[in-house]
């Protein structure tokens, strides 16, 4: 979005307009694709759109509501010269808790200079986008899992499995390891060709008494916080050696 997203309306001040412009707020919300932060925006409007309808001197209510870079801005505009107080009521007071929400939800509010508009933002979360990848596994005969990892592109998966290949060879036996090296610097062509095609491959190898599977198969990653092992790698991040 390279512009602001914005609508404005005037009304009455009258105790109906609360529900409308709710409404109103939430099909714009919708259309601008960040209906996420639906229930946050809803509250939010009521409570200003209510106090600018108890408390207001103005025969109209000025609001609008806008969406730029990640963030929605609430302004409500009531005529009335001062800023709204946040209350503390009691456990038995059935009102006054109005403002108190509004800086419980909000990221930020205020009012203009003069005091007759008040205004508040809500933060709006980076929409998950699923991203595309490869599983990939290494595994001993008999299915016990010895390497996973979740790797962009084909390239990366095919020099992932070599190095782990690497690693498994050192680790049964130091004097298989030139050889599997030779067999791996040569033998990737079949499964990198799959992987480009969007196509799974399964390539076994036998290193003297062991028998080994490597699996890699294309999926789409949901990017999470933190996890074992990381959803995805960046397609710029260095590569190893």
């Amino acid at each position: 979005m390279d512009q602001p997203a914005r609508f404005v309306i005037s009304c009455s001040r009258a105790p109906e307009r609360v529900g409308q412009l709710r409404r109103i707020s939430a099909a714009h919300l919708r259309l601008w694709g960040i209906g996420c932060c639906l229930d946050t925006a809803s509250l939010l409007i009521s409570e200003l759109v209510t106090n600018a309808v108890r408390h207001g001197e103005a025969e109209d209510i000025g609001f609008s509501m806008s969406y730029w870079r990640g963030e929605v801005r609430v302004e409500v505009t009531d005529g009335t010269p001062g800023r709204p107080q946040v209350k503390r009521p009691t456990a038995d007071e059935e009102s006054g808790r109005g403002m108190l929400i509004v800086e419980a939800l909000a990221e930020d509010w205020g009012t203009s200079k003069d005091a007759t508009l008040t205004w508040c933002t809500i933060a709006v979360p980076e929409p998950v986008a699923p991203k595309s990848g490869f599983w990939c596994e290494w595994r001993q005969e008999g299915g016990k899992q010895l390497a996973i990892a979740a790797m962009p592109t084909p390239d990366r998966a095919i020099r992932w499995a070599r190095i782990q290949m690497r690693v498994i060879a050192s680790a049964i036996n130091a004097s298989l390891v030139g050889h599997v090296w030779d067999w791996l610097s040569d033998g990737w062509q079949e499964p990198a060709e799959a992987l480009k095609n969007g196509e799974e491959f399964t390539l076994p190898l036998s290193a003297g008494q062991y028998e080994f599977v490597w699996h890699a198969r294309p999926v789409r990653f949901v990017p999470i916080v933190g996890g074992s092992p990381l959803p995805h790698l960046s397609e710029d991040e260095q590569e190893w050696d």
